[in-house]
């Protein structure tokens, strides 16, 4: 490497290093949503659903600890990423290679298995017709099957395979041609992003021909069709991966591994998010229920409260009248109505002897 080809490389990996920062920051908020949503739908589907476990929920079990190893591994391919040096490439580089190579290889199955338990939990759902549902479980099958074996083209496409992420101990290492499997990684995350969107517009297409107020038939639409943003990130990443054709320097692949492994981390992410919240419901069904009981519980204590100290106050004995005009001892002061009756607070009357002793006086 010249001169001038090595500062250009130092330069872009100062940008690198920026980016990796940003990525970081990014990728871990989602990763924290998503671990809560499917903790969420855990304790909703054990604790409050009286269905019983079906085989979508051990498969979106299994897809969440896929996401947590895809998540694992794009750290430590950023953390790695990160400590590779221009001057000393050949020693810092392969650790960052063989993760950045494992974290977009991985992706292949955490972000396909949650599409099969998507797909049973749709069909579930909606109890489509039976050739609608086998075509379903056929077409997500066979595409899981087509990426499964796509992670482990990625590892057996060099002999020695450490040559891949190791070229300067391996020089002798032999390849398939670069484009191979990166036209195969393109048709895999093309079909990945068809079917995010195919799968997010089924429920409103289901929804929609259902007799239900109108707020309630968008709300669900919209509570069911996340899956929207997860081919969002997807058809990002397929960009991505059509940057990868042609030969990079190797600052130019870390860069672009670091860019496809973020849109990774986000589709995945908002995948496991798709395929949990809709059976988070009868959990927040739970909460509101106990919230408004506890309201509502709450509310007669705080009223009986307010009654007993009025109460109080209008029940007080109250004390002796001290008559001071002469007119009443000789008797020439009859009583009336006013005198009889005094009226407290909230119009609550109680009674007191008169003092003729003919008649009760109220308070």
């Amino acid at each position: 490497m010249d001169a001038q080809a090595a500062k250009a490389a130092i330069v872009q990996k100062e940008a690198l290093d920026v980016f990796i920062v940003q990525a970081t920051a990014a990728s871990w908020p989602f990763f924290i949503l998503a671990t809560l949503v499917f903790c969420m739908r855990t304790v909703s589907r054990i604790r409050f659903t009286e269905a019983k476990l079906g085989i979508e929920d051990i498969i979106i079990s299994l897809s969440y600890f896929c996401d947590v190893v895809r998540m694992v591994t794009f750290q430590l391919a950023l953390t790695y990423t990160k400590k590779v040096t221009i001057p000393t490439i050949a020693e810092t580089s392969p650790d960052a290679t063989f993760w950045g190579l494992f974290t977009c290889s991985w992706a292949f199955i955490s972000c396909t298995l949650p599409k099969v338990g998507v797909a049973i939990l749709l069909i579930r759902i909606f109890n489509p017709p039976k050739s609608a549902r086998t075509a379903i479980l056929v077409c997500v099958n066979i595409f899981f099957l087509y990426c499964f074996v796509g992670f482990f083209i990625c590892f057996v496409q060099c002999t020695p395979m450490a040559g891949q992420w190791n070229p300067f101990k391996y020089p002798e290492t032999k390849c398939w041609p670069r484009n191979v499997q990166m036209i195969y990684a393109l048709v895999g995350s093309s079909s990945s992003a068809l079917l995010d969107f195919l799968f997010a517009l089924y429920p409103g297409y289901m929804i929609w021909g259902l007799k239900m107020p109108l707020w309630k038939k968008i709300s669900t639409i919209c509570f069911m069709s996340l899956g929207f943003l997860a081919f969002a990130f997807a058809t990002v990443k397929v960009v991505n991966n059509g940057s990868l054709l042609g030969n990079p320097t190797i600052v130019e692949l870390f860069t672009k591994v670091i860019h496809i492994g973020l849109w990774n981390s986000l589709e995945n992410d908002f995948i496991i998010i798709a395929a949990c919240l809709p059976s988070t419901r009868p959990l927040f069904r739970r909460c509101n229920t106990i919230a408004k009981t506890h309201l509502t519980a709450s509310r007669p204590t705080r009223m009986n409260s307010d009654s007993e100290s009025h109460n109080s106050f209008a029940l007080k004995k109250p004390e002796p009248l001290e008559i001071t005009d002469p007119r009443w001892h000789e008797g020439k002061l009859e009583p009336t109505h006013t005198m009889n009756s005094i009226y407290v607070r909230h119009d609550v009357i109680v009674e007191r002897p008169d003092p003729w002793g003919t008649s009760k006086q109220s308070v």
